[in-house]
């Protein structure tokens, strides 16, 4: 498999094409330029001795234009003398040498007519004996010929395009190393990025990388470091989970196991083995309650569950409803208060299990003869949700550490310590807070404010 080239590579190669282009257009437009400069003035001074040529021969008589052709061979022009060093010629239509004047070069000696009539110019030869021609037309007469030798502009020509492509060569290499190094630099700020990740563990995802030198790099630090912050939260909530599991478990599958084994010690009765059944239903149940409490808190803490609007009164009543019985059955007096419609944004499981964990929280931790109250409202913004009962209240050493998780109060013998760890998990995902307020001998009240939907929606 063709391994892909370098990010360095093809910047650099993509930077000397454009370049390369760029010089070599300029190059070729210099070089033109230069020729201009060269032959512009010779063409113009030939093209003005041809014209005083034709001007001549068509004054002189018909057929002599010798005198024509000497006078305008002994003018001064460009190139390299006048004697030896420039030729005119005269021709008639049919191209027969009417007069001629000077050294002809070689290549011109039996060239036949002209295939254009018109005006045009070209070099001929290398070296020392190259000319610079003219064919002009003379009307009624023919068409002339003047020459005049350029080895020297020719050298200037040839000069110049040398070292215009020189240059433009140690140009485009520069640009190139130029662009090398400078890839080269910027790249390098990425493979220092990737050497720090590839040193990142689990261990290690507290660390942060280092801020970049250029505002790309940056910001794509600061992208990899919100990344890494919400790896390090996913992982510590599953150490926590796992921790929580293990430390937890533990006890009641100990209990569980020795229920059964003094079930199988018992043995010979039904009663024995019945109640040791019962207990090590009873430790199954903790165990189920445990496990479904811990794996709740631990999807919560990720974040799970979609957001939508929420009727919290009827999330209240419907709680109440599945409670009331249980009321009942307990003889205890349970009123659930609902002024008005109050509608939230959040996940409808969580919010229900936030106020089913309240109310069930009371019931278990009051004797049957305390009233509970479940209260529902909106106010300033805010929707409060409000769980009130007069029981016995926590003792103050306790309060502080109500909202832990596993802390379970003295006395208590039901329940896995996870629910009011619970309700506060739920109660800060959804952008709110919660608070207990109680004494002893004088109740306890659990008030959760939540924002209302249309103070949220966009959160």
């Amino acid at each position: 498999m063709r391994r892909p080239r370098s990010l360095r590579w093809r910047l650099t190669l993509a930077f000397a094409s454009l370049a390369g282009t760029a010089v070599l257009a300029a190059s070729i437009t210099t070089v033109v330029l230069v020729e201009h400069a060269v032959w512009d003035p010779i063409d113009a001074a030939l093209e003005e001795e041809a014209e005083t040529l034709a001007e001549l021969g068509d004054a002189a008589s018909a057929g002599d234009f010798s005198r024509a052709v000497a006078r305008v061979a002994e003018e001064e022009v460009f190139g390299e003398g006048k004697s030896d060093g420039k030729f005119v010629r005269m021709r008639a239509v049919d191209g027969r040498e009417l007069a001629a004047s000077g050294v002809i070069p070689a290549a011109l000696a039996e060239e036949a007519t002209p295939a254009a009539r018109a005006t045009r110019y070209a070099t001929i030869g290398r070296g020392r004996t190259a000319y610079r021609i003219i064919w002009y037309e003379a009307p009624g007469i023919g068409w002339s010929e003047i020459g005049v030798r350029v080895g020297r502009e020719l050298r200037t020509v040839r000069r110049a395009r040398l070292a215009i492509g020189a240059s433009a060569a140690l140009l485009i290499g520069t640009l190139a190393f130029l662009a090398w190094a400078m890839t080269t630099r910027a790249t390098a700020e990425l493979g220092q990025l990737a050497v720090q990740l590839e040193t990142l563990e689990a261990s290690s995802l507290d660390r942060r990388l280092a801020s970049g030198r250029t505002p790309e790099v940056d910001r794509l630090v600061a992208v990899l470091n919100r990344l890494l912050a919400r790896l390090e939260t996913a992982v510590g909530h599953l150490r926590r989970f796992t921790a929580d599991a293990a430390h937890e478990l533990r006890t009641p599958i100990a209990a569980l196991r020795a229920h059964l084994e003094v079930a199988l010690a018992r043995g010979g009765t039904p009663d024995g083995y019945r109640d040791g059944l019962l207990d090590a239903l009873e430790q199954t149940e903790r165990l189920g309650r445990l496990a479904g409490d811990l794996l709740t808190l631990s999807a919560v803490e990720a974040g799970a569950g979609g957001t939508e609007v929420v009727r919290l009164d009827a999330v209240a009543r419907e709680v109440a409803d599945f409670l009331v019985p249980v009321a009942q059955e307990q003889g205890r007096r349970f009123a659930c208060e609902n002024e008005q419609p109050v509608t939230v944004c959040g996940a409808p499981g969580l919010l229900k299990r936030l106020v089913l964990n309240l109310v069930d929280n009371a019931f278990r931790h009051t004797p049957p003869s305390a009233a509970v109250r479940l209260a529902v409202r909106s106010d300033d913004g805010s929707a409060t949700v409000e769980v009130y009962d007069d029981g016995p209240g926590i003792p103050a050493a306790e309060l502080p550490r109500v909202f832990e998780r596993f802390h379970r109060g003295r006395g208590a013998t039901a329940g896995t310590g996870l629910g009011l760890a619970l309700c506060q998990e739920i109660a800060t995902r959804h952008r709110g807070r919660i608070v207990l307020e109680s004494a002893s001998g004088a109740g306890t009240r659990v008030t959760v404010t939540l924002p209302l939907a249309d103070a949220g929606a966009g959160g």
